[in-house]
Parts: C-alpha cells; sequence; structure tokens
C-alpha cells in the first residue's frame, strides 16, 4: 500500500477492470483508477450500522490530491457521528425550493388564503423567489441565499420583504412537513429593510380638481362610467380597491344605505357592514346595471368585473396633476375628512374595518391638527374680550 502521490497517480495505466489503490498514511483515502482512463479520489468506511460505504470526493484534474486529502480528512471524521454517503444521497433527492413552492401554494394556501393573496403569492414566487432560488436543493439552502436574494430586490424594499416573508413562510412549512428539520429556517436570520409608510391626503381644493377631472373624463370618455364610479365609490366609502372592484349586486342594501360585504380582508370576524352616504347612495342608484353580469364594476368581458382599474386611475391622476397619489390614497383622504369633521377615530376605525386600534392610530396626527384649529377658534374667541386694565401704580412709602 503506497503512499499516495502525484507521480504515482500519473503512473497509473488503464486496465480492464477499474483498480483501487488505497493511500498507506491515511486510512480509507484512495484513488479508483477506471478502465475509461478516469482517476477519482474516493473515501471509504464504516457508518454507524457497521455499514461499509465508498463516496467520491472528486475527479483528478477537478480536484487536486492536497485538498482531496483535507476533504478525504474532513468527511472520515464526520463519519465517526454521521454517515456522509447518505447524506449527499438525502441532499441529491431532496425537493427543491421550487417544488416547496408548488407544494406550499396547493396543500397550504389553496382553500385558505383569499384569491387576491394567492395571485400575490404567484406573482412573487414567479417573478421574485423561483428564478433566485427555484433550483435549490431545501437541504442546501442557506442564510447566505437568502440574504442574496433579498440584497437583489433592495431597489424596491417592499417586495424584497415581501418575497423573503413569503420565503420564510414557506420554509415554516417545510419545517412542519419535515422536508427539513426543525429549527433550520435559513430565511429567520434575515432582517427585512426598514419600510416607511407613506401617506398622501387630498386637500379640499384637490379634491374638487379631481371630481372636475372625473366629469371632465367621462365627457370625452377618456374613461367610461364604471371606472369613474368605482374611483368615486373608493373616495366616498373608504373601502379598499379590491371590495369594489369585485363589489356584487347582492351586497348593496340600498333600502337601509349599506354595503353588506361576506367576503373581505377580515372576513374570519364576520361580514363587514359599511353605511352609505348621500353620495355614495347616488352613485349606485344612477349607475346602470348589466343584465347578465352580478357586479356593479363592470368590466370588459361578459358577465365580469373590472380587473385593471390603474390604468384609468393613471390617466385621471395625470389629468389632474396628482402624480403622487395612489388609488389606496383615496381611503386615506375619506380618514382625513372624517378626521376633520370631527369624527372620533374609534368610529373612523370601524367604518375603515379596521379590526386594530393601532391601524386607526396613524391618523391620530390629523386628529390632532383638527383639535389644534379648534382651539384657535375659542382663542379667535377670547381675543375679542377686552384685556383687563392694569392695577393703579402704589406709591412706596419713605421711612
Amino acid at each position: 500500500m503506497p503512499k499516495l502521490s502525484k507521480p504515482f497517480i500519473s503512473s497509473l495505466n488503464p486496465t480492464d477492470q477499474d483498480v483501487v489503490i488505497w493511500d498507506s498514511t491515511l486510512p480509507g483515502f484512495g484513488v479508483r483508477a477506471k478502465a475509461s482512463g478516469v482517476k477519482t479520489f474516493v473515501i471509504q468506511y464504516r457508518n454507524l450500522s457497521g455499514r461499509s460505504r465508498r463516496l467520491s470526493i472528486g475527479n483528478l484534474g477537478t480536484v487536486t490530491l492536497d485538498k482531496a486529502r483535507k476533504e478525504a480528512l474532513r468527511l472520515l471524521g464526520q463519519a465517526a457521528g454521521k454517515d456522509p454517503a447518505e447524506e449527499r444521497l438525502t441532499l441529491l433527492r431532496s425537493e427543491t425550493i421550487g417544488q416547496l413552492a408548488d407544494v406550499y401554494m396547493r396543500e397550504h394556501c389553496a382553500g385558505r388564503c383569499k384569491p387576491r393573496t394567492i395571485e400575490a403569492n404567484n406573482w412573487m414566487l414567479k417573478k421574485l423567489i423561483k428564478p433566485r432560488l427555484g433550483t435549490r436543493k431545501l437541504l442546501d439552502l442557506r442564510p447566505f441565499d437568502v440574504a442574496q436574494m433579498h440584497g437583489d430586490l433592495q431597489a424596491t424594499p417592499y417586495n424584497a420583504n415581501r418575497a423573503l416573508g413569503l420565503l420564510r413562510a414557506m420554509l415554516n412549512c417545510a419545517e412542519r412537513w419535515e422536508m427539513i428539520p426543525r429549527g433550520s429556517n435559513p430565511a429567520t436570520v434575515i432582517k427585512p429593510y426598514p419600510e416607511r409608510r407613506r401617506e398622501r391626503f387630498l386637500s379640499a381644493g384637490e379634491l374638487k380638481n379631481l371630481m372636475d377631472t372625473l366629469v371632465a373624463a367621462e365627457r370625452d370618455e377618456t374613461i367610461d362610467v364604471y371606472e369613474g364610479a368605482a374611483i368615486r365609490l373608493l373616495l366616498y366609502t373608504g373601502c379598499r380597491h379590491s371590495e369594489i372592484t369585485t363589489l356584487n349586486w347582492s351586497s348593496v342594501d340600498l333600502p337601509n344605505a349599506r354595503l353588506v360585504l361576506e367576503q373581505h380582508k377580515t372576513d374570519q370576524y364576520g361580514a363587514k357592514i359599511i353605511p352609505l352616504n348621500a353620495p355614495a347612495l347616488k352613485v349606485l342608484t344612477d349607475l346602470p346595471r348589466e343584465p347578465k353580469n352580478p357586479y356593479v364594476i363592470v368590466g370588459r368581458n361578459t358577465g365580469k368585473h373590472l380587473i385593471n382599474l390603474q390604468k384609468p386611475w393613471r390617466r385621471i391622476r395625470k389629468a389632474a396633476g396628482f402624480s403622487d397619489l395612489r388609488i389606496h390614497d383615496l381611503r386615506h383622504s375619506f380618514a382625513s375628512f372624517a378626521v376633520g369633521a370631527g369624527v372620533p377615530l374609534a368610529l373612523i376605525g370601524g367604518l375603515l374595518g379596521h379590526r386594530s386600534v393601532q391601524t386607526t392610530a396613524r391618523y391620530a396626527h390629523l386628529a390632532n391638527d383638527a383639535l389644534k384649529r379648534a382651539t384657535d377658534v375659542v382663542g379667535g374667541l377670547f381675543g375679542a374680550i377686552p384685556p383687563p386694565a392694569p392695577a393703579p401704580a402704589q406709591d412706596s412709602a419713605v421711612s
């Protein structure tokens, strides 16, 4: 049994059968010379069950003798408590992130998540996660891989954080399903990017401008009557975008001036009741109904609701000169006008369908503005009262 060296390995000539030469200085380490002329570094050991196992390290030319010897030392040391060959087979057989994604959407999301959530998850998987990590083996995924995906998306922190959250949820399920060991989720150690909450509210002047722009756009058919109605209802009710675009006539209770939404973001708490003010009632009363379409906001396809309100909204926003105004800001504006009218935050939370006081608390600073205006009004009343006359000066006595 010789000591393996570069000259010795080079001198090995192909034979009719594979030949394994073991190293005299490192028991269990050797080189296998195949009849084809390929030479491969290998190790041989017994696992904890006493079974003899052989594992390839790499071919000569791809791996040097020195690197092969170091890797052999590591693997043979590992074999004292584990089985490197079995671990490699497990890794080769393990599922990929792409396969986990398919199982996650089928077994976890279907029947639990709302259609909008499923749509968003599918978009993130297709655009953000699978292109970067789809082929990576679950058991081979490291925190660095997750950090690299997150870092690739840093130009859009919101998308980066949503993708990180989705991947973390997928890997949590992988732990519960015993696809990876418990406590091994590599996404848990990655910190999301800070997100600044953006607030934009319409002023009274901007509101008038928006209303005038809507009328003009409907007149020249830049938008149709349903697109205009959707924008008005978002502003008049404070509803979420999807609650209006998917609104069904069966959910509209005109006699009682309310909407009854059975499906909404927090529908686990029951139906969401939205009282309708006079402008919202007028929009719904005047809106033409399509006989074979159950939806209030009629879309382009027969029997379907409006799918894309962003395109008409961008046209309206441009015409009104509001380049920074998002559709969701109409909901914020509804809340800001309610605060300005003196409506308590608790009632505003009820109108918006908030289940958490903290969610509505974002409008607290607007309430402070209203209180400041109120105290200024009261202060103006006090200002009309003449100040008291100064007390007459008294001569000091001279002792």
